[in-house]
């Protein structure tokens, strides 16, 4: 009887409803999109070529969206908690000029380079407003997102990530499978989801009270003062998550037939980036929180990197055991050459999953040099990683250069963060908790 009823004040624990929530929500995302997976890799409905350019579609946008956030999603997560509500109210309304000029200038440049861009890697015409657009509002879901988790409000959360998905997969399911849209209805479900949700969000930011203040000069210098790095960083992830797919387009002359097998796997794998966010959108808070706390609690930071690592630790397992029954079972053949290299893309992401939780503290100090410094190395890893295996081994090549890049990249997160994760995992607990638990 104890042990049930600790497993249901454990329930009632508003920490572990919050995680809960947080996990589920993700999950459910993903567990969504999985179910029209084994729909989507039938090729009656969408060909694996097809599936391929649907992966430079959406690593078009993660290119882009460095350039376009300029940082503000980070500057939103920690001045959150630094400034008072008037501040931070002017500073959240000029965040949003800048993305928006770059959008347009984004739909200029992609429309002058178009057929480049379509005899590289098959680029229709509708890409060169669609990525901008889509990149655009997607900042814009992120801000939304950031500010529901700074408030607290996991429920808010749920029922704006749900929502979201139900249109872009419901829709997209529709279209693919009974108007046969082929590759265009997931992208149109993808870009109904986000126009609905705008709507939600500026209705949100207007009725907090972040909408509406005074453009500043000061907010707009500061921010692209502080892009530098962020715009470095999140390049690097980009080089790390979604250049392979670009590397694999150019050295491969079947119409992104790989690229198509490859992403499939990168997908299954990359369940656990979206563990990695679920459990980061809980933790992020409250870290920032404690840090801005005038006597910082290490011990706390301490037991959410623990609880963080085991998490991500196990889930990393249990991944490549099922992927296999997965795929067997779920998945057409034409992608199962896939699966002699899914444990090394777990590998990579998992080790991926650890190095980010130090970037907090670089990203909380606005460590500007080391965060540019790192994110360059970052760059130059993975790119040569990229071009060195992917040239000679192909799809297995850039499953290998995901493992050994995300191993170095580690290593160097490590280096340049040593000053603050020694002080949580090296310093001595308090002697007042060193009694209790004796």
């Amino acid at each position: 009887m104890s042990t049930i009823q600790n497993l249901i004040n454990l329930r009632k624990n508003p920490v572990m409803r919050s995680v809960g929530i947080y996990t589920f929500t993700n999950f459910f995302a993903k567990g969504a999109s999985f179910l029209l997976l084994f729909i989507f890799t039938n090729p009656v409905y969408i060909l694996p070529s097809e599936n391929g350019l649907l992966s430079l579609f959406s690593n078009s946008m993660l290119f882009l969206m460095p350039f376009l956030s300029l940082g503000i999603i980070h500057s939103t997560s920690t001045d959150y908690f630094k400034m008072d509500k008037h501040e931070f109210r002017s500073f959240f309304s000029t965040g949003f000029i800048m993305p928006f000029v770059v959008m347009l200038a984004s739909m200029l440049l992609f429309f002058i380079f178009r057929q480049p861009l379509k005899e590289a890697y098959g680029f229709p015409e509708m890409f060169a407003w669609l990525i901008p657009l889509i990149t655009f509002l997607t900042f814009c879901n992120e801000q939304l997102l950031s500010l529901i988790r700074n408030n607290n409000e996991p429920m808010v959360y749920l029922k704006a990530n749900v929502s979201k998905t139900i249109i872009d997969l419901g829709l997209s399911f529709l279209l693919v499978v009974f108007f046969a849209w082929h590759w265009k209805g997931r992208v149109a479900g993808i870009l109904a989801s986000y126009l609905i949700l705008a709507v939600y969000t500026f209705y949100y930011f207007i009725k907090r009270g972040y909408l509406f203040g005074s453009i500043k000069k000061q907010y707009i210098v500061n921010e692209l003062i502080y892009a530098v790095p962020i715009i470095a960083m999140q390049a690097g992830i980009f080089c790390m998550n979604s250049s392979d797919k670009f590397f694999l387009s150019s050295f491969t002359s079947d119409n992104n037939e790989t690229v198509g097998i490859y992403s499939i796997a990168s997908i299954f794998g990359s369940v656990i980036i979206v563990l990695c966010t679920a459990l980061l959108q809980y933790v992020f808070p409250k870290i920032y929180a404690e840090l801005a706390d005038v006597n910082t609690n290490y011990r706390s930071i301490r037991k959410h990197f623990v609880f963080y690592l085991l998490a991500i630790t196990g889930a990393s397992l249990l991944i490549v055991v099922l992927t296999p029954v997965l795929y067997h079972y779920f998945i057409n053949e034409k992608y199962h050459a896939a699966l002699r290299y899914i444990y090394l893309l777990c590998t990579g992401y998992f080790l991926w999953s650890v190095a980010y939780f130090f970037y907090s503290f670089l990203l909380y100090n606005k460590q500007k040099k080391k965060i540019l410094l790192l994110s360059c190395l970052s760059i130059i890893v993975s790119l040569t990683c990229n071009y060195f295996f992917i040239r000679r081994w192909s799809d297995y090549g850039a499953a290998l250069s995901t493992a050994v890049s995300y191993l170095v990249v580690l290593i160097l997160t490590l280096i340049f963060t040593a000053e603050h994760w020694k002080q949580f995992l090296l310093s001595p607990a308090p002697k007042a908790d060193i009694e209790t638990n004796s």
